[in-house]
């Protein structure tokens, strides 16, 4: 009977019949893509979750950490003016070469020697220094906590990256029988 179907007409169903075939696995893979796809999508986006949690928790204790150093710098500051005010006697007047000198080095400026070579009272007592100098001191050191702060920081996010990167590879392994 089937020797009975033209040659052509067999021709265009085998071709219909594999056409069909390929659409249907095509439409079946596309769908298994998509499901694919829509899982790593929900599993990247739990993994983000869980990065920005423990970002903010980081982020918190770094703060607050920083935040009582800077308290305590000053604390210590107010302590240290107190004594430079009130127990440190003035004994000299500084020269406008001491001053200037001072002023462009903590500025970052070009020192002048001939400005540097000043010897004219200033007007400003030594005790009077003392407090300014204190004052960089406390900055400085603040500026030093922040930056131990922001290190800290991404020491601590870095290692949280790592570890949800590290724990999702080992499940990888796990899934695939790798290990």
């Amino acid at each position: 009977m089937f020797s009975m179907i033209p040659f052509p007409i067999k021709l265009m169903v085998m071709i219909m019949v594999i056409s069909g075939a390929a659409g249907f696995g095509y439409m079946k893979g596309s769908e298994a893509g998509k499901i694919a796809i829509a899982n790593l999508k929900a599993d990247s986006e739990k993994q983000i979750r869980e990065l920005e949690d423990m970002n903010s928790k980081i982020s918190n204790k770094v703060v607050t950490e920083y935040v009582d150093r800077v308290n305590t710098i000053h604390e210590k500051e107010t302590k240290y003016v107190d004594a430079a005010k009130n127990n440190v006697p003035s004994q000299y007047e500084l020269s406008n070469g001491w001053v200037f000198t001072h002023d462009t080095s903590a500025s970052g400026g070009d020192a002048d020697a001939t400005r540097s070579s000043d010897a004219a009272s200033s007007g400003i007592k030594d005790n009077e220094a003392l407090l300014t100098i204190i004052g960089n001191y406390s900055i400085c050191k603040a500026n030093s906590a922040q930056l131990a702060a922001l290190e800290q920081w991404i020491t601590e996010n870095k290692k949280a990256v790592d570890d949800s990167n590290n724990k999702k590879q080992n499940e990888k392994k796990k899934k695939f029988g790798i290990f």
